[in-house]
């Protein structure tokens, strides 16, 4: 997202744009002001004060009030320019005009006093005459426009700028109204969403995210914000279903030693009262309960091993070391084992060195783990390889048989604790946290274990990082 979003130009663009705004607001109102004023004044107070304007047929009915407001007054010629009627204080002793005094009157010239207006017009009778108006032209230059107007037109002028000044504010609060919607939208309602968001986090509503359009700065808080919620919800899923397995795990406990500790409490409490009494049979239970106690002793190692490779603080020293070495180390251990059950064993291991930081011991019993339940399940004549496989990155260690198979319905809950495939496998003496634990161990080692199930076939995958690559997982 580019720096055109951010919040301070955005900031920036609103305060020109609302300023502008304003500005222009101000100068069409004053332009407003000066044309409405023009039109009141200039034709209410020039217009009563041309000839053109006053005349009437009736010349006694000429208002010639604002003339004589500004000592002017108004005279009468006949065609003869003769003086037959006068309306107002006349000041001069002018009682007939000729032609050339009479266009004198209308020259701008200091030695004439008077502003001179003419309008010829026709009596009631038919006769031409002439209206003459005369102003002092010192008196209309110095109150004009304030003293004989200032009741009249300082009233129309007063209300004018009320009227103007009325516009401006509902213009204004108009703009202030766009202005801040504008705002509510871009960063208000985002404030408003946000702190929503937090309410929901807060209340546990994990799953809710924020989704709006807005600056840069905010879209980066809603990304992190959803992909902070994204993770505690993830969280508490993950939280959730830790309780549900610790809850199942309690009862799988419970029930696999109740039923081993019952068999040695019964066997034990016949030997005391001496139910038993041949040899034979005393050494068959003396065998039970002790098959029975290691089975428990194992399940309890099983259930402390696991709980300490689910704790974060683990101790969990590596060393650098030759996975293909270690590999054929373990081939060649339970190469007798396959042996004795007539499994047909085969290895295909490269014969460079393929170094891997990992911690020998635990990798052994992840391995061995899965080897084990091979051995232990799997009938005679099992065909079963054990291979090593090399990319740029990583290690594939694959373990396939072609034995009893595991159904596809189970894949994903085979590395689940205390599950196993089938009713019979209950008795058998496993304590069903094998392949759980092999899976801890892997994840430690920052590799993931797989299970593919193929048609009469299943292969085990570890995948494991090369040296380079896992020492960044295992320190993170």
């Amino acid at each position: 997202m580019s720096d055109k979003n951010k919040i301070f130009n955005t900031l920036i663009k609103t305060y020109v744009f609302f300023s502008l705004t304003v500005g222009i607001t101000v100068v069409i109102l004053l332009v407003i002001l000066n044309f409405q004023m023009i039109q009141k004044f200039d034709n209410t107070m020039l217009s009563n004060l041309q000839a053109t304007e006053i005349v009437r047929q009736n010349y006694a009915d000429i208002p010639s009030e604002a003339i004589e407001s500004f000592d002017g007054w108004v005279e009468i010629l006949d065609e003869n320019l003769q003086v037959i009627y006068v309306k107002g204080k006349k000041q001069d002793k002018s009682s007939a005009y000729t032609e050339k005094e009479l266009n004198t009157l209308f020259y701008d010239q200091e030695e004439n006093p008077y502003y001179s207006s003419l309008a010829p017009f026709k009596t009631k009778d038919g006769k031409t005459a002439y209206c003459l108006v005369k102003i002092p032209k010192t008196y209309v230059k110095k109150e004009f426009s304030i003293t004989s107007a200032a009741k009249d037109h300082i009233t129309a002028f007063t209300k004018l700028l009320l009227q103007t000044f009325v516009l401006f504010l509902l213009l204004f609060g108009l703009n202030v109204y766009i202005y801040s919607r504008w705002m509510a939208m871009k960063i208000t309602n985002p404030l408003r969403s946000i702190a929503d968001g937090i309410r929901n986090i807060t209340n546990g509503y994990y799953y809710k995210r924020l989704r709006f359009k807005s600056n840069y700065e905010l879209m980066q808080i809603q990304n992190d914000f959803n992909l902070m919620a994204e993770k505690l919800e993830k969280t508490e899923i993950e939280k959730k279903q830790l309780e549900k397995s610790k809850q199942r795990m309690l009862v799988h406990i419970s029930h696999d030693l109740k039923t081993p500790i019952t068999t040695i409490q019964s066997y034990v409490e016949a030997l005391q009262l001496g139910l038993i009494k041949e040899e034979a049979r005393k050494q068959q239970a003396l065998h039970t309960i002790h098959t029975k106690a290691r089975l428990v002793t194992e399940l309890i190692e099983d259930v402390f091993e696991l709980s300490k490779l689910e704790s974060p603080d683990y101790p969990f020293p590596t060393d650098t070391l030759d996975i293909c070495e270690f590999i054929r180390e373990i081939a060649a251990e339970y190469y007798s084992l396959f042996e004795e059950k007539q499994f047909n064993f085969q290895f295909e291991i490269p014969f460079q060195k393929i170094y891997v930081l990992f911690n020998y011991t635990l990798l052994y019993r992840a391995v061995s783990n899965v080897l084990s339940n091979a051995l232990k399940y799997n009938p005679e004549g099992t065909n079963i390889l054990i291979s090593l496989i090399e990319d740029t990155q990583k290690i594939h260690i694959n373990i396939i048989d072609d034995g009893i198979g595991i159904p596809y319905a189970v894949k994903e809950k085979v590395f689940e604790a205390f599950f196993r495939g089938d009713q019979s496998r209950k008795s058998d003496g496993g304590t069903g946290l094998g392949l759980t634990i092999s899976k801890h161990i892997v994840e430690k080692h920052g590799g993931q274990i797989y299970l593919h199930t193929d048609e009469g076939k299943t292969r085990f995958q570890i995948t494991l990082p090369k040296t380079g690559y896992n020492k960044t997982l295992l320190q993170k």
